[in-house]
């Protein structure tokens, strides 16, 4: 075992010449996403109601119906200050996970916390694995953070190896790891990233772990774990899974001591009471939570057993609302464009860091919207 070891670190320092280093072009990225619809309506010439976007990873049953109905009525108070402390979604929040109030600081979505935390702890060197969300690099860079990629290999799947990362945590001050990750949808396990975060301990790096996409899987969260520590944090959002993107408000669980700071730095009034109603609402229909978990499962091995089937798509495994996917005979701009003009939506990875022109990423939505979009895809590539 010590020699494994041994050769993971002489495989780092070799490559460190060239590829774990300071990145300036993971940050000077062009910070494109999912799901721009106006867009695509002016650059395709395609109505909007005509356009199927599988471009974002949103919930495709949308908000629940209780969100939508707590959010209505909250527009007979639109005349007041929201609740400046987010009492009674941070109440939810914790009865949710089981930990304390204290724990929860709830802002204008997840984003909005990415940034934040930067802001506040002015980490002179902030590890990125790649690719990844590209928040986390501009969020790091934005605080005077100097950024380290670290490239994940195609031939590992993009896989996060805890030995390896042990290695790349070594001088830095702050990690930000997307679990389970996008674009990819590869999930660490939690024994993996309890191993990770052992290092970091040891390391005192401290921990950012964006849990955007765990709704959509059961006992892999480590929010439970980030109550105890001083030196984790995990983000959570309610954008995909609970399908509210356009209603802005995520989460961070943190020790007491860490969630205070983040809390004393937030804007005041970050999160509207019309998203906080809808948000609570959202956290207790255990109905939606049950049909978009049933839902998401069967469309998405649908999906996958069906791209094997085309030729030139190489579709990864996945544990989330999306799919990965690297092209053999097309390029992503191409196929971007052609679905594009058909008004099918899909996600050119392109833009992210340590990936090329032939990988996309689509995601699962109804099982109709999904047969439209093999359809297209068996066309588009047979007439390639």
């Amino acid at each position: 075992m010590q020699n494994a070891g041994q050769n993971v670190q002489q495989d780092l320092e070799l490559r460190s010449v060239g590829e774990v280093i300071s990145d300036k072009n993971i940050v000077r990225t062009t910070r494109v996403h999912g799901g721009n619809v106006l867009d695509a309506v002016a650059r395709y010439g395609v109505r909007e109601k005509d356009i199927l976007d599988f471009s974002a990873n949103v919930n495709p049953l949308g908000p629940s119906s209780a969100a939508l109905r707590a959010a209505m009525r909250a527009l007979d108070v639109s005349d007041r200050y929201p609740d400046e402390e987010t009492t009674e979604l941070r109440k939810a929040i914790a009865r949710y996970f089981g930990v304390r109030p204290g724990h929860i600081v709830c802002g204008n979505g997840s984003t909005a916390l990415i940034h934040l935390i930067p802001r506040v702890y002015r980490p002179r060197k902030v590890l990125v694995p790649v690719p990844t969300f590209t928040e986390y690099a501009a969020a790091a860079a934005a605080a005077g953070g100097e950024v380290i990629a670290y490239p994940l290999k195609e031939k590992d799947g993009f896989r996060v190896d805890p030995i390896e990362m042990a290695f790349a945590l070594k001088g830095v001050d702050m990690v930000f790891l997307c679990n389970p990750n996008n674009p990819t949808g590869l999930l660490i396990p939690k024994g993996e990233m309890r191993e990770i975060l052992n290092y970091a301990l040891k390391e005192g790096v401290r921990v950012v772990v964006d849990e955007a996409f765990m709704d959509f899987i059961d006992n892999e969260s480590l929010v439970k774990d980030a109550v105890q520590s001083q030196h984790l944090i995990c983000l959570r959002a309610f954008t995909k899974f609970y399908g509210m993107p356009g209603i802005r408000v995520g989460y961070a669980v943190a020790n007491e001591e860490t969630a205070a700071s983040l809390a004393s730095s937030l804007e005041p009034w970050s999160v509207s009471t019309l998203a906080e109603r809808a948000a609570v609402a959202a956290l207790n229909d255990w109905g939606y939570t049950k049909k978009t978990r049933s839902l998401i499962a069967k469309e998405r091995d649908r999906l996958l057993s069906a791209l094997r089937l085309l030729p030139g798509v190489e579709p990864f495994p996945s544990s989330v609302n999306f799919i990965f996917i690297k092209l053999a005979s097309m390029d992503s701009r191409s196929l971007t464009q052609t679905l594009g003009q058909r008004g099918i939506l899909i996600r050119d990875c392109s833009s992210f860091p340590n990936l090329n022109s032939r990988f996309v990423r689509i995601a699962v939505r109804t099982r109709k919207e999904n047969e439209k979009l093999l359809a297209a895809l068996r066309d588009v590539i047979m007439r390639a």
